[in-house]
């Protein structure tokens, strides 16, 4: 059997389910923090963005459900297959693709619900396009924030061969900027390592929203070229036990 043939699809059981659960997480975040959103607005739209997705529901909410939805993909990986010196990359790219799908859309659905929050509780009426400019700036920078973490996800996976401690890393680097809040170094932004690089503030202007892409984007290549040096040094990886070398 081919390595492509034992793949996952794009989306399966488990990710429906984690869409689901993101999905009522930001329901009842939009009915617990919806009046904090219309007495605090401050006029702008990503303020009553923010106020429903922030570091605190990141760390907490949004990358361990996000963690629960993304194993299946790196499944191939883990498969009790030969995997040959022609196909282990293949296999690790298919691994990839699939990460970025299940990003973009975890992401899609996380923007959709909280600009239905703001819509509905915010007293300050926005332009339709106001609101599709922030969800498509909001969707790429969160994206690439989750493909960190799924990349985290694998690179720990490929080195321990487990999935509790993949878990345990993903939530790790979803704290971190939960950690960073609770000092004054929240407010150097030299220091941000995930959420706080995905938050959408368009009023600090574009280049600002650049940097933190190109440094979530950063954190995406460094980690897929360390899972390609993990990957190579395998010829089988196993579902269990130590690799054996071809």
């Amino acid at each position: 059997m081919s390595v492509a043939a034992g793949c996952p699809r794009l989306f399966d059981r488990r990710f429906a389910v984690g869409l689901f659960v993101l999905a009522g997480i930001c329901a009842v975040t939009v009915l617990l923090r919806g009046a904090s959103v219309s007495v605090r607005d401050d006029g702008a739209l990503s303020g009553s963005y923010a106020q429903l997705a922030n570091y605190n529901l990141a760390a907490f909410a949004y990358v361990p459900v996000f963690a629960f939805c993304v194993s299946g993909a790196v499944e191939p990986l883990d498969s009790a297959v030969w995997v040959s010196r022609s196909t282990r990359m293949e296999a690790l790219l298919g691994v990839v693709v699939r990460l970025v799908v299940r990003a973009v859309a975890f992401s899609a659905l996380l923007a959709l619900c909280c600009l239905l929050g703001a819509r509905l509780f915010s007293p300050t009426g926005y332009a339709a396009g106001d609101y599709l400019a922030l969800g498509l700036l909001a969707v790429a920078l969160q994206a690439l924030f989750f493909l960190v973490v799924g990349l985290v996800i694998l690179v720990v996976r490929l080195i321990t061969n487990t999935a509790a401690y993949a878990a345990l890393a993903a939530f790790g680097y979803g704290a971190l900027d939960y950690l960073l809040g609770m000092t004054p170094a929240l407010y150097n932004s030299a220091l941000w390592t995930g959420w706080l690089l995905a938050t959408v503030m368009p009023e600090d202007g574009l280049v600002a929203e650049g940097l933190g892409a190109l440094r979530l984007a950063a954190g995406c290549v460094t980690l897929g070229l360390l899972a390609a040096h993990l990957v190579r040094k395998r010829d089988y990886l196993p579902k269990e036990g130590k690799p054996r070398e071809l």
